[in-house]
């Protein structure tokens, strides 16, 4: 019933600014993320994450030509140039060879019993370390849910109720692919209105999803093209395209492939996440943007396991609030209390010690703090 493995998606993550759909050339030249499937089963195929270095060779060509046109466009044509390349997957995310043994019916799941195909279930314990769930907070529920379940198409896995907060964990049922999405209200009734935070997502149908979303009251949208961006519930920022995933091109579902949020030293937060917590690093790009804090200049950097979600650091200049922000990665790994203390070594806090969580189905769970007080779970 578990899901035994799970795939591994090669994201270029072009995160765009407000101007940047006509004249931006300072945009990231693309990059390769290792997507968790949230508990999905199945390897990746030998060509699943093939030509993982076309889209960004290609995204560098574009930018060369000075135009976000030609970034896109690059990074798209490196994608489908490369996607047939199976010599590349030595080159996979991380520089870890891929399974040959892929999925049926190339979806990356895998090709076993029916059961291990529905990411209804926590995962078996893990070999290598991964995002398995971003949460953000909320002050209604009911409207988020309605938001995520209706736009964004996701499903309502489970409520469940923790010391400080109740929580809602989504997924992606139809899409079989990404990273939970888990809504957080906390008890104290602490702001979660423009805090400085977005979802990244996969889909072939971004300006449908931008439509779909414009009914929605915290909607104001941010970028029309070639992704969408727009404020969603509590204004966090929803980011939208086809090109993160190259795996899911096909895909018209949306599943969620990265979290980004602000911090307060990017170097600090680098190298935290990085020595830490083992992620690996690539440079995202800056850029100018607008979100519902105001306008500034952005500069981000891309962390990732290569098995894993990615996530998103942002330096904000102006600066933006980035201390105690009511955000949260969930990270299933190998030995928790190994990341714990490296965690520490590094910089964050240990705030609940190891102990059995129903959340996890009796897994072993220790929840830290990285260097700006957000939430980690480490689940075993």
């Amino acid at each position: 019933m578990h899901a035994r493995r799970h795939n591994v998606f090669a994201i270029a993550l072009a995160l765009l600014s407000s101007t940047a759909c006509t004249e931006q050339a300072s945009l990231s030249s693309g990059i390769g993320i290792g997507g968790g499937a949230g508990g999905v089963g199945g390897a990746a195929g030998a060509n699943n994450a093939a030509g993982i270095g076309a889209p960004t060779a290609g995204a560098a060509a574009g930018m060369t030509a000075g135009t976000t046109a030609g970034v896109m466009a690059g990074a798209t044509g490196g994608m489908t140039a490369g996607a047939g390349d199976t010599a590349a997957q030595q080159a996979g995310v991380g520089g870890t060879p891929l399974e040959p043994d892929a999925g049926a019916g190339g979806t990356g799941m895998d090709g076993g019993d029916a059961d291990s195909m529905v990411p209804l279930e926590i995962p078996d314990p893990v070999a290598e370390p991964y995002a398995w769930g971003f949460g953000l907070g909320v002050t209604d529920m009911a409207a988020a849910v309605e938001f995520y379940t209706t736009v964004m198409e996701l499903t309502v896995e489970k409520e469940v109720t923790r010391s400080d907060r109740t929580e809602t964990i989504l997924y992606a049922a139809e899409a079989m692919r990404g990273a939970r999405l888990i809504l957080m209200k906390f008890n104290d009734g602490r702001t979660t209105r423009k805090i400085t935070a977005k979802l990244v997502w996969q889909s072939s149908s971004a300006s449908a999803i931008n439509r779909a979303a414009s009914s929605y009251p915290d909607y104001v949208s941010r970028i029309t093209f070639p992704v969408v961006q727009f404020d969603g519930p509590e204004t966090y920022i929803q980011e939208v395209g086809g090109i993160f995933d190259t795996e899911g091109s096909a895909i018209a579902v949306p599943y969620l492939v990265a979290l980004g949020f602000s911090v307060s030293d990017l170097t600090a937060s680098r190298s935290f996440y990085s020595m830490g917590l083992g992620m690996e690093e690539a440079s995202v790009g800056s850029f100018p943007v607008t979100d519902a804090t105001g306008s500034g200049t952005i500069t981000e950097y891309s962390e990732r396991h290569p098995a894993g979600a990615g996530i998103v650091l942002q330096s904000w200049s102006p600066a933006r609030i980035s201390k105690d922000n009511p955000v949260k990665i969930v990270l299933f790994v190998p030995d928790a209390q190994a990341d714990a203390d490296a965690i520490v070594a590094a910089g964050g806090s240990i705030i609940e010690p190891a102990a059995r969580s129903d959340v996890y189905d009796n897994r072993l769970l220790i929840v830290a703090k990285d260097l700006d007080g957000y939430l980690l779970e480490l689940v075993q």
